[in-house]
């Protein structure tokens, strides 16, 4: 038959008898027809590019909402030979024909959001796999928890399909603060420096930002679990993703999504601005001094979301006495390779463990804007400019979000505003100052004048008072970080989706 039909309806078949019953054969690296025995490769579903054109929120069929309390039995007629089928999609996702062995899917059929839009096939070997897991473990180290030695069967690694959100985004970029770059190769302070007032605008498209769809690996908190290292294993290359095919999961576990595309929409919106974040500063290497952005704004005009099932070959140990499952997993496509073990007098977690979002994600800078005005020399004790802000990344799953989590927590718009305001560490620091100074001063002529016991204690109280430099309301209010024009010299991270 001809090379045509190797795609047909969204499924690959087989070139040669058109069949659909395949599966993947990964010591090949392609897809193989049961029925004719022939090798082939899966034609690509996910093709890059088309970003600005995306107006609104698209969302792909198995990206949908997940709609909990519909009917969990679905009935389908077989394409192939007119059979009704029954499938029971909390047992399963796929099912094949009993009479023509014709192999369906509940695809964007199925209303509770367990069958993607694309997959990506495993490449990587189980016996790969395992060499890999012995190469990352060192059984000769002390500090390795004896249980574990002990216990340690890369054999048993098996090979499991996650869930992921692929999103295209079309978005536009305005932000705008003083750099410093230094003046000659001081070795010694004070430093001379050169300030400028600096503006960066551009429309900065992305393609394929990929997140986890899972709510417990959402979860990174590294003192918790040890899943951080699922989201380490990125970047996949999902522009070689193909339209979701049952046959795909054969002999390997899955797992279904289990969060919509709104509660995704605050991280996608956070990793954007990181990476063009970290875009700015890579093109601007003169400002070594570093970057203190006033304002950073991010208006999301268009995306596409698509469910994706990513595959990873995954390791998993529970000591006895301990409720943590320590893992190491393995990019089945690319073969990275990151685990956390347990050790002695450790936890065993690996923290730094991440996707670096900010560096691996493709993007494409159109309409650049860039204006960039002297306005002062200077001369510092410190090497950085007061206030850097331009390394900062901010949507990082793994070990950035304290910031949402800790104390601005609900100070802040559209829960993205992060960054504490230049003026308002400066305004509480001389805050604290100004009262310590009342303070002292008051307790001096309470022990000098007559009777000045009573006013000091009535001054004291007063330079206490709450409405004023000890407010946090004030000081921290994002009513006005987050809002363009003005005077307001705040700083922070404000988006618009």
């Amino acid at each position: 038959m001809a090379e045509g039909l190797s795609a047909v309806n969204g499924l690959n078949r087989c070139p040669h008898c058109g069949g659909s019953d395949i599966e993947t054969d990964t010591a090949a690296g392609k897809l193989k027809c049961k029925y004719c025995k022939t090798l082939f490769d899966a034609a690509s579903d996910n093709a890059a590019g088309g970003m600005e054109s995306l107006k609104g929120d698209t969302v792909n069929a198995g990206a949908s909402d997940i709609v909990p309390g519909e009917d969990i039995v679905l009935t389908f007629k077989c394409p192939a030979c007119g059979a009704e089928v029954v499938l029971n999609t909390e047992e399963a996702t796929s099912a094949s024909c009993h009479w023509c062995r014709h192999v369906f899917s509940a695809n964007e059929k199925m209303p509770n959001g367990a069958v993607p839009d694309l997959v990506l096939p495993f490449k990587i070997t189980k016996d790969e796999a395992i060499a890999k897991i012995r190469e990352s473990v060192d059984l000769n180290s002390p500090t390795l928890l004896t249980e574990f030695r002990q216990n340690f069967k890369p054999e048993e690694v098996r090979g499991v399909y996650f869930p992921y959100m692929i999103i295209d985004l079309n978005t536009h970029w305005n932000s705008y603060g003083e750099a410093q770059k230094s003046i000659g190769e001081a070795k010694y302070p004070p430093y001379e420096y050169e300030e400028y007032n600096i503006s960066r605008e551009f429309d900065f498209l992305v393609d394929d930002l990929t997140v986890e769809s899972s709510a417990s690996r959402l979860n990174q908190d590294t003192y918790v679990n040890s899943n951080n290292i699922i989201n380490a294993i990125l970047p996949f290359d999902t522009e070689n993703a193909v339209a979701w095919n049952a046959n795909y999961l054969r002999g390997f576990a899955s797992e279904r999504r289990s969060v919509d595309t709104n509660s995704l929409k605050e991280v996608v919106a956070l990793q954007t601005g990181d990476m063009a974040r970290r875009k700015i500063k890579t093109d601007s290497p003169q400002y070594d001094r570093g970057i203190h952005w006033e304002k950073e704004h991010l208006k999301v005009n268009g995306s596409k979301w698509k469910a994706a099932y990513l595959p990873v070959w995954l390791y998993s140990y529970k000591p006895e006495k301990e409720s943590r499952i320590y893992y190491i997993a393995i990019n089945a496509r690319t073969g990275e390779t990151v685990g956390c073990v347990p050790t002695h007098g450790s936890s065993g977690q690996n923290i730094e463990a991440r996707h670096h979002h900010e560096d691996e994600t493709r993007f494409e800078v159109q309409n650049l804007k860039a204006s960039d005005t002297f306005s002062k020399k200077g001369k510092s004790y410190k090497k950085e400019i007061d206030f850097r802000n331009d390394t900062r990344v901010i949507g990082s799953l793994s070990h950035g979000r304290e910031e949402m989590l800790g104390v601005e927590k609900g100070r802040f718009r559209n829960g993205a505003n992060y960054t504490r305001a230049r003026s308002s560490s400066s305004s509480s620091n001389i805050g604290i100052v100004i009262f310590i100074i009342i303070f002292i001063a008051m307790m001096i002529l309470a022990a000098i004048l007559p009777g000045g016991s009573g006013g000091g204690g009535s001054s004291s109280s007063s330079s206490y008072d709450s409405g004023s430099s000890w407010d946090s309301g004030s000081s921290w209010d994002s009513g006005g970080s987050s809002d363009w024009g003005g005077s307001d010299s705040s700083s922070g991270f404000d988006y618009d989706w």
